[in-house]
């Protein structure tokens, strides 16, 4: 499948890279949005602490520095790195509907710190409000798109609806695949093309090996 044109709509790590060129594809990689730290004032108490990306993690501790508090998460490297941080991860889910699922099923008392996008969806927020959850949200950083023309691809990797948003500023999809990092990327996926492929996981990791099942599939 050297002919398979494959675009990655953000920058990935060399050993990623060289995953996707080990597939035999003729690969690009461009990045579609960036993100920017906001300052922030929060009283970190009791409450435990809700990140639902990387993107918060980072912003928090460049500007705060504490340890040992309790943090529901969505996703591996989101826990990964609150752990490097010295945090107690109680729970952490593929995405935000199950997080808010898990903390009314099992800590409806709780009180909660929300550290946020600006850009967010809002089914964590819905569900603990109509729980009488007590939630406090704190936005942290912004997405910023960086749209640009990039031609044809006969697949394009997304990672978040902000990604897919910024890539259709200057480009359609027409016949290429989608690859999309989760279902949240996949329902923003879909008003552009009828071909999705969505990881099993929300990783990178996954998304790869969803690349080379299609390409072999193809074969």
């Amino acid at each position: 499948m050297s002919n398979f044109r494959l675009l990655s709509t953000k920058i990935l790590s060399p050993q990623q890279r060289q995953r996707l060129l080990q597939t035999g594809v003729s690969y690009s990689e461009r990045n579609f949005i960036t993100t920017k730290a906001l300052p922030f004032s929060a009283d970190v108490n009791e409450q435990a602490l809700i990140f639902t990306s990387q993107n918060a993690v980072k912003a928090v501790f460049e500007q705060h520095n504490f340890s040992g508090k309790n943090c529901y998460c969505v996703g591996e490297k989101t826990k990964a790195l609150l752990q490097e941080k010295g945090q107690n991860v109680v729970k952490m889910t593929y995405n935000s509907a199950d997080l808010a699922e898990f903390i009314a099923k099992n800590d409806k008392n709780g009180s909660f710190l929300f550290f946020a996008g600006k850009q967010r969806r809002s089914e964590l927020e819905t569900v603990l409000s109509a729980e009488g959850i007590t939630l406090a949200v704190v936005e942290v950083y912004e997405t910023i798109a960086q749209p640009k023309a990039v031609g044809a691809f006969d697949g394009v990797l997304f990672y978040s609806p902000s990604g897919v948003n910024s890539f259709h500023q200057n480009n359609t999809l027409n016949d290429s695949v989608g690859f999309a990092l989760g279902s949240t990327t996949a329902e923003a996926l879909a008003p552009h093309t009828s071909t999705i492929i969505t990881a099993t996981q929300p990783t990178v990791e996954h998304l790869i090996v969803a690349v080379k099942k299609h390409l072999t599939h193809k074969l």
